[in-house]
């Protein structure tokens, strides 16, 4: 009873505390540019008198400080690179006072008129958004976005202190903050989570998003018990235009060159429309966005082997992509401004449609262990289309004493590639001249190829397709209750819910024929058909000079001198259309015929269909302590149930003839629960008014990639080996330390940096072992006693015992050196530098053998090798330097990042540094000039990639043996933009 009556005393004293703010009043207004009239986004007002009561700019530069007491005060307005203003102001009890401010760009000097580029207000602004934070935030804003010659979200992220990227095609498409994987991070539009788009694991594909669509993006490193907390790395969240309070109009068009394939067609068009009716209650913002790239890309990739200990060339395949990307976009976001509040309503979609034809050569050597001195050429032709989409509803609404928000929104991916067409032709057994050297560069085996016409023949023909569907809908809701003790202190008690169901399906489909290249060609039921649908063609009259069906017919006299900076052979080329006629008349044949056959395991063998449902509560308090200290506490309960359907079952083929129906087919369906609570404290100090301190420590999670728990299980049909899925991972979680230090003023601009310590437990990492009687077997690997009669190599995933240690630093500088002399006034800098270190022992089975008397005996043990964490790059590095003058303005931009490990090398079942493969080091050049020819029109050029560079990945951490080489070459684009 008596802790009952303590609880309600102190519930009773908040509210009677947030009562009594029904009395205070209000101090509310608009900073602006006192040239432009543009808003200073992320301003700083603060009462001096009251020890620092205040507030920060929204986005669209309104301000509202709360819970006021009355009397007389001074108004301090502070923004990075403008100068500031006090105001006295005075206010009676309960009332709301209107205060506009406008501040003065800082490079002005006394009666000269300066108009600051919207480039450098965009930096500045951003500054002081992220000196507005409570937790550890980088900014991109929209007119840094367009300052730099970025087509895609990704691309615009990955320029930020501690950002790493990964590319296709020269674009990048998934970003790696502070080293870990995609999937580790959150990414959201308005606040809404977008889905995974790829079959395998959590990560988002970037590239699906146009950079022109945004209004700006943030990125969060730190979390409060509010937000999320399945995130290691950070929280995206991509900003959609809001509308301003008069008509606007803007319009961007642009087009561009592709190097690599000498290719004009490149080009971008970007509109939004907004304007705000009925006494600007409504606001209506539509953006749209069109474009379309040529991502073609030169490719070399070298299946190194273990060969009598050394390295060697197993398998060396020269591909060239010639891939066509269109994006196609469009947003449309409502507000009504209610008295108390506001209500919402956005909606986002974006399509990705890519177009490839793929051309492959491919060699392997004696080395390979298997297909030995084979000349195996592919040609793929394939259509794809991704659509994303967000959609949500909200409210908000202060009452003073109480806020509260609340919204629910809907959001899904859907991934389809319906018909990928793939042809093959073999050249058995005399890929490689006699005589060739082992243990080489593989540039020194193009002398050896041998390249034979009349030993070419078709080998298969295959159609593939995939399709991934997944929709989340969320509800949440926050309570906000404010109080404040004297003239002092200050704060909130906080606490929300949210709910999100997850529903995800997974659908794969391949139909083909192979093995054509054996047997009797005369008699082939394949070549038969297609020289009755073709007569014209003479494929019989082919068969009966080669006994198969040769490549002669088919060739092409297409070919490039400069494929692989000319150092590597194109091959063979065929005639795409001929081929897409042939699979097109096989896919339309009779089923009677038996011609286009499924392939059971290609069909049905990786599909999983399921549902996930999460539930959370969280309770914070802010404690504001004047303007020099903030302390936000809380906790945050995650729960999470899901259920998936999957397959069990044995692969089975017959030498070299068409994939059989599996056997042992069993339908599994399992269900999972976990469940955490996750303390928080983050606290921000703010001794001067030039110097923050933030620090943070905060619990987070990672939930299993969706195929690492979805229940599939098979054996090969030689009972060699065993694939099983693991449902009982447990989610990861992680202990994060972060310190960040900030100095600001108009002179230095703002001078950071950042150090963060992780340890993480429970990461989910590949294992395999050679069974032997007398292992011990995970049950919930659905792997049947009458499977392990074979001794295979079962493969699958566990959690690390072992956590993981991750810690760094960033050291950032963002500058306008507007107080030097004469032109020099218009450089303009961002430079930043991140250091990552990791260390984790990789924990796998250690199989023993004992003799006893006449028996064998066997078991495993843990043993362990010493690594660092997938995906860390030791150092990044960014800078742009830029210069404004008048109406002109220019970015020349730098990215750098040094090698990374991309993933655990196996020597049979034991993991080994010397197999794992990572990726070279890597830098960019970039640059962007814009010039404005009226108040209203702006011509701008993006030149990327002026030094040519491409993407490289070797096999061990010496970096010597090259596995994969991606040439992408020089881009430009130059356009137009229009703002009425």
């Amino acid at each position: 009873m008596k802790n009952k009556s303590m609880t309600f005393r102190f519930g009773g004293l908040i509210l009677l505390m947030s009562i009594n703010l029904l009395y205070a009043g209000v101090i509310k207004g608009r900073v602006v540019d006192s040239q432009t009239g543009d808003p200073l986004v992320g301003a700083n007002i603060i009462l001096a008198e009251t020890g620092g009561i205040g507030a920060a700019s929204d986005l669209k530069g309104y301000y509202r400080i709360d819970h006021v007491p009355d009397g007389e005060f001074t108004l301090k307005v502070t923004f990075i690179g403008y100068q500031s203003r006090d105001i006295k102001v005075s206010l009676g009890a309960g009332e709301t006072l209107t205060q506009d401010v406008e501040l003065t760009y800082g490079g002005a000097l006394k009666g000269e008129e300066v108009v600051v580029t919207a480039q450098a207000r965009g930096q500045m602004s951003a500054i002081n958004q992220q000196l507005s934070s409570t937790v550890i935030t980088n900014i991109v804003d929209e007119s840094r976005i367009q300052e730099l010659p970025d087509v895609n979200a990704a691309e615009s992220i990955g320029r930020l202190p501690g950002v790493s990227i990964q590319r296709s095609g020269g674009e990048a498409n998934k970003v790696e903050i502070r080293g870990l994987n995609p999937k580790y991070s959150l990414i959201t539009v308005n606040g809404v989570e977008l889905p995974a788009t790829g079959s395998e694991d959590r990560s988002v594909n970037l590239s699906l998003i146009s950079s022109n669509m945004l209004d700006g993006i943030v990125l969060k490193k730190s979390n409060t018990p509010d937000m999320d907390a399945d995130v290691f790395g950070g929280t995206i969240d991509l900003r959609l235009k809001e509308a301003p309070e008069n008509f606007q109009f803007n319009v961007s068009a642009q087009g561009g060159y592709n190097k690599l394939q000498s290719y004009y067609g490149n080009y971008n068009f970007t509109g939004s429309l907004s304007n705000r009716f009925l006494n600007n209650r409504l606001g209506i913002v539509l953006n749209a966005n069109i474009d379309n790239y040529d991502r073609s890309a030169d490719k070399l990739r070298d299946n190194w082997r273990n060969y009598n200990k050394m390295i060697a060339t197993g398998e060396l395949i020269m591909i060239e992509e010639i891939v066509n990307r269109k994006r196609t976009g469009a947003s449309l976001l409502l507000d009504w401004t209610l008295p108390k509040g506001k209500i919402t309503a956005n909606g986002f979609f974006n399509q990705l449609n890519s177009d490839g034809l793929i051309r492959n050569n491919q060699v392997n050597t004696m080395e390979l262990g298997y297909s030995t001195n084979r000349h195996i050429y592919k040609v793929e032709e394939e259509k794809s289309t991704t659509n994303v989409f967000t959609s949500a509803l909200g409210i908000n609404q202060d009452f003073r004493w109480l806020k509260f928000d609340a919204s629910i929104s809907r959001s899904g991916t859907i991934t389809d590639s319906p018909d990928r067409r793939v042809t093959e032709f073999t050249q058995e057994n005399s890929a490689l001249l006699p005589g060739y050297p082992n243990f080489v560069d593989p540039i020194e085996l193009v002398p050896f190829f041998n390249v034979d016409t009349i030993k070419t023949n078709m080998s298969a023909m295959y159609s593939y397709g995939k399709k991934i569907v997944e929709n989340t809908t969320s509800a949440k809701l926050n309570i906000e209750l404010p109080f404040r003790i004297g003239s002092i202190i200050n704060g909130s008690f906080k606490t929300g819910g949210k709910l999100r169901w997850i529903d995800r399906s997974n659908d794969e489909r391949q139909y083909g024929y192979s093995g054509l290249q054996y047997g009797s060609g005369q008699q082939n039921p394949v070549f038969l058909f297609l020289d009755r649908t073709f007569p014209e063609w003479g494929i019989m009259t082919n068969v009966d000079e080669f006994q198969l069906l040769n490549v002669l017919p088919f060739l092409d006299d297409y070919s490039r001198s400069d494929f692989l900076d000319g150092d590597f052979p194109l091959g063979l080329t065929f005639n795409n259309k001929k081929l897409y006629q042939m699979s097109s008349a096989l896919r339309a044949a009779p089923d009677s015929l038996n011609l286009w056959m499924p392939y059971s395991v290609g069909t049905f063998g990786y599909d999983y269909d399921g549902f996930e449902r999460y539930q959370a509560v969280y309770f914070m308090g802010e404690l504001n302590i004047g303007n020099y200290l903030t302390v936000i506490p809380g906790v945050r309960y995650e729960g999470d149930y899901s259920k998936y359907h999957g397959q069990r079952y044995m692969v089975n083929q017959s030498g070299q003839t068409v994939e059989q129906p599996p056997s042992e087919f069993v339908r599994l369906t399992k269900e999972r629960e976990n469940e955490f609570w996750l303390p928080m404290v983050n606290i921000v100090v703010k001794p001067t008014n030039w110097l923050n301190v933030r620090l943070a420590r905060t619990e987070t999670i990672a939930r299993p990639d969706f195929l690492r728990y979805a229940p599939i299980s098979y054996i090969s049909s030689d009972g060699k080996s065993v694939n099983a899925a693991n449902y009982s991972l447990k989610p990861s979680k992680s202990t994060n330390y972060d310190v960040g230090i900030s100095l600001f003023n108009n002179g230095i601009g703002l001078l950071s940096a950042t150090a963060f310590h992780k340890n993480i437990e429970d990461l989910i990492f590949y294992s395999a072992v050679n069974y032997r009687k007398g292992v011990e077997i995970d049950s919930a690997l659905e792997i049947p006693s009458s499977w392990l009669k074979t001794n295979p190599q079962i493969n699958a995933y566990r959690n690390n015992p072992e956590p993981a240690k991750y810690y760094g630093y960033e050291l950032e500088w963002q500058t306008h050196f507007w107080y030097l002399p004469s032109i020099l006034r218009g450089i303009v800098l961002n430079i930043n530098y991140t250091h990552i270190y990791s260390e984790m022992n990789l924990v796998y089975d250690s199989l023993i053998t004992e003799q006893q008397g006449t028996r064998r005996i066997y078991y495993t043990v843990p043993a362990s090798i010493k690594t660092r964490m997938p995906d860390q790059p030791a150092h990044i590095f960014n800078i742009t330097i830029g210069y404004d003058l008048g109406g002109f303005s220019a970015r020349l931009s730098y990215l750098y990042q040094t090698d990374k490990l991309t993933g655990i090398g196996y020597d049979g079942v034991l993991p080994t540094t010397r197999l794992s493969s990572y990726t070279s080091g890597y830098g960019r050049w970039d640059l962007t000039l814009q010039q404005k020819l009226l108040q209203n029109i702006q011509l701008f050029a993006n030149l990327n990639n002026l030094n040519n560079r491409h993407d490289e990945s070797c096999i061990g951490a010496d970096l010597i043996y090259p596995s994969y080489v991606e040439y992408y070459g020089f881009t430009m684009d130059l356009g137009i933009r229009v703002n009425l």
